[in-house]
Parts: C-alpha cells; sequence; structure tokens
C-alpha cells in the first residue's frame, strides 16, 4: 500500500508543459466545449453557458436553466440539464427549442441526425432524433460489455460515440446506431491506466483524450487504447475536455480553471 501511495503523488504532483490557463467566477462549472473560435464553460448554478474567446477575454452569457453538459456541432448549441431538459441554442444565444429528457441527463454529443444523452440514472444513453423523440436506450448496469456502472462524458468521433464508464475505468465506442463496437482501459495508476476516467474527447487523426480525476492525469490515446502521450499530470481533479486545432482544453472544476495544452501532431 505504501508503494502504491508513494506511486499516485508521484503522478499528481507532476504536470507537462502548460500552454495558458483561463479563470473567471465559475460556480462548479461542469463541461465545455469548443468550437469556431470560442470557448463555451457550462456553469449550471449561475443559469448560464458562459462564452469567451480561445485567450479567455469574456465574450457573453447564454442564460439557461441549470445546464450540465454541452455539445456544439453545426452551427448550434445542445445543452442538457440534470432536471431533464435539453435546450437548442442558436450561435446568437436565442433558445430555440427544449424538450424533456428521461432520467437524469449528464452529457450529450450530437453524430449524424441523433443526439446522444448519457443518462446517470439507468446507466444508459438515450439515443434521441432532433425534434426530441427517444428512439432507444442501450446500455444499463453492469460491467459487461455496452454496460455501465458511473456514466459521465460523450464526446462524438468520425460518426461514433466515446463514452466515459468511470467505475468500469473505460472508454466505450459506439457506432451512429448505438451498437457496441469496442473498449479500452485498465484499472490502475500507472501511465495509460484508468483510476477514475471523468472526461473525453476525440481530437481527430483516431486519437483520443481521456481525463482522470483522481490521478489528475491526461492521457492520449488511439481509438483502440493504445498510449500514445501523457498530455498532462498533477491536475486538480480534471473532468470535461475539448480539442480544438492542436490545443487541448481541460476543466478543472474545483480550481476554477481551464488548462491549455499544445498536442503535436494534432490539426
Amino acid at each position: 500500500m505504501g508503494a502504491l501511495l508513494t506511486i499516485l503523488l508521484v503522478i499528481m504532483t507532476t504536470i507537462s508543459s502548460l500552454a495558458g490557463e483561463i479563470k473567471d467566477n465559475w460556480k462548479f462549472p461542469s463541461d465545455i466545449a469548443v468550437s469556431n473560435g470560442k470557448l463555451y464553460v457550462v456553469d449550471g448554478l449561475n443559469n448560464r453557458i458562459a462564452v469567451y474567446d480561445l485567450y479567455g477575454q469574456h465574450l457573453s452569457d447564454i442564460k439557461v436553466e441549470n445546464p450540465f453538459g454541452i455539445t456544439v456541432k453545426d452551427g448550434l448549441i445542445y445543452a442538457v440539464s440534470q432536471k431533464g431538459k435539453l435546450f437548442v441554442i442558436d450561435e446568437f444565444g436565442k433558445v430555440e427549442s427544449e424538450f424533456k429528457l428521461k432520467g437524469r441527463p449528464i452529457d450529450v454529443a450530437k453524430i449524424g441526425n441523433k443526439l446522444f444523452i448519457t443518462n446517470g440514472k439507468s446507466e444508459t444513453i438515450d439515443i434521441y432524433s432532433l425534434n426530441g423523440k427517444l428512439i432507444k436506450e442501450i446500455g444499463g448496469k453492469g460491467s459487461a460489455p455496452g454496460n455501465f456502472v458511473g456514466i459521465f462524458m460523450i464526446d462524438s468521433g468520425q460518426k461514433t460515440a466515446f463514452v466515459v464508464d468511470s467505475v468500469n475505468a473505460r472508454i466505450q465506442e459506439f457506432d451512429q446506431n448505438g451498437n457496441f463496437l469496442r473498449s479500452f482501459g485498465t484499472f490502475g495508476i500507472e501511465e495509460g491506466d484508468f483510476f477514475r476516467p471523468k472526461g473525453v474527447a476525440y481530437c481527430g487523426n483516431g486519437l483520443v483524450a481521456v481525463s482522470d480525476a483522481i490521478t489528475g492525469a491526461v492521457q492520449l490515446f488511439d481509438v483502440y487504447g493504445g498510449l500514445e502521450k501523457v498530455i498532462a499530470k498533477g491536475l486538480y481533479y480534471p473532468t470535461a475536455l475539448a480539442c480544438y486545432k492542436g490545443e487541448i482544453f481541460v476543466l478543472e472544476p474545483l480550481k476554477n480553471r481551464i488548462s491549455t495544452f499544445r498536442i503535436q501532431g494534432v490539426k
């Protein structure tokens, strides 16, 4: 146990080169997204999505009731509330529509003409049409492939979804119809392992970034789980991630901070 604790402390007190950081007066921010040169920060306890440029200059606030998870795709912002709602917002911050969701929505990804929403109550991915019709639920509580314990963040890849299965210490990938494709992850604290993964982001070129809230690491993998590199160590409870033009944005909610890192070889 002593050796394990020593290794964990080393992991948590080492940090890679930092590109920059963004801070503001958020209250336990829960998710981030980057699109078209703008950073969106979900500040649900303040009933808003705060919008910044990529240097941290505050641009505007979008008023939304208790948002928690977000994705920005094709000029629209999709935000879910754990009170069971999804909001569709235009680029000017106007709520175009909203509809009711099942359970306890955590995060959302848009894949084709469907919305994939992680449901913390049922440990499922709930797939909806763009007009709010529930198409199907996949998953459920368990450790078998396609099931979850501690389902959390989700991100869209090239026509697939990458989903954090936190307690099972793995990332699971599904196709655009919700069929299970593969998973990767091994429980542990060594490089390439997961202890409590929380955030996931597809960074292009077949690369996926994963944050670990307990070890404080952000690591980059290929889609089959091969470790490419450790992006950062020693962060304080990193959760949500976003990749944009060779940079990765990492949310540290307990620090009210977003740290940014450059990833060589990623466009």
